[in-house]
């Protein structure tokens, strides 16, 4: 017995050395591969792939808008792959660079010194840190991308993220999933993972013609029959969409993919009979989901069909009206108001929304701006990214970004004519094509400010300078300090970057959440949620606004007013003002109120807020300073001109109570109430030819006109319960 369980013993320390043989020599062959650089190289590859997959269709509800969780999965992509890349430096010491490397970093010097006229250089950091993160990505493609395939990978990636887009738009184009509230169906209801109709169209006509191409030179039949599916149904969400500007970014994009073909003679190289097919299919999809197309007659989306040269005028005529004209000029004008400042350097890389109020009351004192005699609601972006850049980074960053363009036209253009592969040429007008779509939407647009779209101009310009197209790139070769020294930088970047992003992501939830309990009344957790957003905001603004509002409700007004002032640093709003002179009011300071309502006024807010503003100038500041007969004068002399404004019902009522003569107050109550049941007539009206029409030029008009019809419905309340006393 002790013989047979001393040979057992023997066995078993044999088997155990023998399983702890073979995992040292497993992790001894994994150590190997993970030395070797295509090991690393293809874990960074399809790491790459996923985050081109992932950008354009992730959304999180939480946050306050969709483009949010997409740049922070952006920066946590990216992030990892710096990491993953540095370590594959330390072990190999080399770089692969373009010819693009000086251009890049003459638009970085050039952004670099726009931050001297920054107004919050905390908010012009970030947008300075995603220009070098998105540089830095291309320099990871440059250096990842080894071959064809992986080019076709990368642009199936893009197309197949492209395709859940717009199918998920298509649903909510026909009312067969929920859309923004209030449009059921139609092009509105289209935000599918952008939040917006337009975002999703220019990002599909960036794509287009690329995939096209992709169709055409994949080799096996059941991808060519996948790729065909994604661009019809590409196609039917571009057209559903309705966004001129996008229509026309496709359209030359085509056009240039075609000439290019007949200028360098490479129709040979293509299948003709693919392309008669995909020519026919994609021609067919415009025509059944245009609007007067048979497709929305049977569902009832269609509208009346017009003769051909009216249609011609009115797309046109809507191009300039909704896109690029008078609806969107005034942001152009200020951007040149902010350039006459500073024509070096700017105003700052993403000073453009902090700066837009304070020179739109100065463009609005100019002749020119004085034949604007309506509304122009505050800009976050210019709606053109080339008159935002010149704004932002002045004639300098304008030379640097020239020159960079310049750069790449050359390179293209030659490797186009020179290159003696057929495919290859084919490729360089296909990624080419597509930056011709993204630079027409750039001109009516901003897609340099969109993740998903920034994403797709970064891959098609880094795609044309890989090995497979450009040639060979330059390649620097580190010593062993170097490869140290930058592996350790970019793993602490990448740390710090990442733990920054998920602060500033925190803080847009409960921005979000502070929004909400907001519109539900309930202060108290508006106030929790909104200094949470404060404390872990890289340059917070909004939320500083809300928290204003917050304490402003609580009756804390010199906490309202401090929150208030050091939103204006950050999200300067015309609402500030006017909360900020009401503050002023109560807290006994009629002169600081006057100087905030003349700032308000100087702004041309909208129609509500500047009667709201005059009525407080030209009455309240008077009756606080205890002037009777002057308030008197001018209440009378407001209702005249203002015969439909019920605030200023409510207080020639209170002040007639107050003097007693209650019969005259129930009047004007009562004429008060009259004046409110008409404004809420107006505005229900206008919601309903919103929603009939299906189109929404201003999309903060709605805020606008929910914000007002709230505050009738309170003063409503409020005069009820007047008149209740009275009686």
């Amino acid at each position: 017995m002790k013989r047979q369980r001393a040979r057992r013993q023997n066995t078993f320390r044999l088997d155990l050395w023998k399983i702890l043989g073979r995992l040292l020599t497993c992790v001894t062959r994994l150590g190997q591969q993970l030395r070797s650089s295509t090991a690393w190289r293809s874990l960074r590859f399809w790491l790459l792939v996923a985050l081109v997959l992932a950008i354009p269709v992730v959304i999180y509800l939480p946050n306050t808008e969709y483009g949010y969780t997409k740049s922070a999965v952006f920066y946590w992509g990216v992030s990892l792959l710096i990491v993953l890349w540095g370590i594959e430096v330390a072990m190999h010491g080399r770089i692969a660079v373009t010819r693009l490397a000086w251009p890049t970093l003459g638009v970085l010097g050039a952004t670099a010194l726009s931050l001297n006229n920054a107004e919050n250089l905390a908010l012009s950091l970030v947008s300075l840190i995603g220009l070098i993160y998105y540089g830095v990505l291309g320099l990871l493609i440059v250096n990842t991308v080894k071959s064809e395939r992986d080019i076709e990978i990368l642009v199936g990636a893009a197309l197949l993220s492209a395709c859940v887009a717009s199918a998920y738009g298509l649903l909510q184009y026909y009312g067969r999933a929920a859309g923004p509230p209030g449009f059921p169906g139609g092009s509105l209801a289209m935000i599918s993972t952008f939040g917006n109709p337009n975002y999703l169209a220019g990002f599909l006509s960036h794509l287009l013609v690329p995939g096209i191409f992709l169709c055409l030179v994949s080799q096996n039949r059941w991808a060519k029959l996948a790729l065909l599916t994604i661009l019809i149904i590409m196609t039917a969400a571009l057209v559903a969409a309705n966004s001129v500007g996008a229509w026309l970014a496709a359209l030359f994009s085509v056009i240039f993919f075609f000439a290019g073909i007949l200028i360098f003679r490479l129709g040979r190289a293509l299948q003709r009979r693919w392309v008669l097919v995909i020519v026919i299919l994609l021609g067919l999809t415009v025509w059944l989901q245009s609007p007067p197309g048979p497709l929305n007659t049977l569902l009832g989306h269609a509208t009346p069909l017009e003769p051909f040269i009216e249609r011609v005028t009115q797309f046109f005529q809507r191009l300039w009206e909704e896109n690029s004209g008078i609806a969107r000029s005034w942001n152009w004008w200020i951007a040149y108001e902010m350039l006459k400042d500073h024509p070096f350097v700017g105003v700052g890389l993403g000073d453009y929304k902090v700066e837009f109020l304070t020179y739109k009351a100065r463009f609005k004192e100019t002749p020119l701006g004085q034949q604007y005699n309506f509304y122009l609601p505050r800009a976050i972006q210019a709606h053109n990214d080339y008159v935002q850049v010149l704004a932002e980074l002045g004639l300098i960053g304008l030379l640097a970004v020239g020159f960079f363009v310049g750069t790449l036209i050359k390179n293209v253009h030659d490797f186009v004519r020179s290159s003696e592969e057929p495919k290859q040429r084919l490729w360089g007008i296909a990624l080419s094509a597509g930056l011709v779509a993204f630079a027409i939407d750039a001109l009516v647009s901003f897609p340099l400010h969109l993740p998903a779209s920034t994403l797709n101009l970064v891959l098609l310009i880094s795609a044309l300078y890989t090995r497979p197209l450009l040639g060979s790139t330059p390649t620097i070769a580190l010593n062993a300090k170097t490869q140290v020294a930058l592996s350790a930088t970019a793993f602490t970047v990448a740390l710090v970057i990442s733990f920054l992003t998920y602060r500033d992501w925190q803080a847009d939830i409960y921005l979000d959440q502070g929004e909400s309990e907001i519109r539900s009344l309930r202060y108290e957790a508006a106030r929790l949620a909104l200094e949470r957003s404060v404390a872990l905001a890289l340059a917070p603004g909004k939320a500083l606004y809300y928290l204003g509002v917050v304490y402003a409700e609580r009756g804390e007004l010199q906490r309202a007013r401090q929150y208030l002032e050091q939103s204006l640093k950050t999200y300067p709003t015309e609402n500030a003002y006017m909360q900020l002179a009401e503050i002023d009011l109560h807290l006994g300071e009629p002169q600081r109120a006057r100087e905030r309502l003349h700032m308000l006024l100087r702004l041309d807010p909208e129609p509500t807020m500047r009667l709201e503003a005059e009525f407080m100038q030209r009455v309240l500041v008077p009756l606080a300073q205890r002037d009777y007969a002057l308030v008197w004068v001018e209440l009378e002399k407001f209702l005249r001109e203002y015969p439909e404004y019920p605030r200023g019902y409510l207080l020639r009522g209170m002040l007639l109570s107050e003097r007693g003569q209650k019969e005259v107050a129930r009047a004007a109550f009562e004429r008060g109430l009259q004046a409110i049941a008409q404004q809420k007539a107006t505005i229900l009206g206008r919601l309903e030819q919103i929603k009939r029409s299906r189109r929404l030029l201003d999309p903060d008009e709605l805020t606008r006109l929910q914000a007002h019809a709230t505050a009738l419905a309170q003063m409503e309340d409020h005069l009820k319960a007047l008149l209740a006393q009275i009686r």
